[in-house]
């Protein structure tokens, strides 16, 4: 499957439905989202995606899932509200739009990926192998989704190799490495800045 623009993406992803999996272009969450939240992720995500198309990114680094604090609330892998306004001025576009209310959320991961990628030479285009947030029943835990979660998922992962021109592709953790190896992929393999992991990433990701 192939898609056009990173709107017919996000279209796309909006279709999909799972028990105990939260889609952030499809679902709105009662406690803290915006009424048109789920528009607004869509189309955070959707400005992100062409104008990585338009760069080309040699370098997708592929994170596991997103995150309650994260992803989640942004719509953008790998990036919380801190760092959207970075995440704008990374690839130069305007109008990405917070879909939450109240207070501004933090993720750890969200601040050493951004943190690492500002020493690339060319874009990096960040994304997850399972593009919404699994949760435990009934809260906002994370919890990891299921191989059958995931192959329930359109494979967009080979497709964003193609459109973007990526020729290397950094997974953050083990189990996004496999994740990416279904795939028929492979990946350079980095400590996840998660749970502590923060100063093994930066690292690890230096020396890839």
């Amino acid at each position: 499957m192939a898609w056009r623009s990173g709107k017919q993406l996000a279209a796309e992803l909006a279709q999909v439905s799972m028990t105990n999996v939260f889609n952030p272009y499809r679902d709105r969450c009662l406690l803290h989202d915006l009424v048109d939240a789920a528009a607004i992720r869509r189309a955070n995500l959707a400005a992100v995606v062409d104008e990585a198309i338009n760069r080309g990114c040699a370098e997708l680094w592929v994170g596991l899932e997103l995150g309650a604090r994260g992803g989640r609330r942004t719509g953008l892998p790998l990036t919380d509200e801190f760092m959207m306004e970075r995440c704008a001025t990374y690839w130069g576009i305007k109008g990405l739009r917070r879909a939450t209310r109240g207070n501004t959320i933090q993720e750890q991961t969200a601040r050493y990926v951004w943190s690492a990628v500002s020493g690339r030479p060319r874009p990096v285009f960040f994304w997850n192998a399972f593009p919404f947030h699994s949760h435990t029943p009934g809260s906002l835990t994370n919890r990891e989704h299921t191989i059958a979660e995931r192959m329930a998922v359109p494979p967009i992962l080979p497709w964003l190799v193609d459109v973007l021109g990526t020729n290397r592709i950094v997974a953050l953790g083990r189990a996004a490495e496999r994740a990416v190896a279904d795939h028929g992929l492979s990946a350079h393999y980095v400590r996840h800045p998660g749970r502590g992991g923060g100063a093994a990433f930066l690292d690890a990701i230096r020396q890839v």
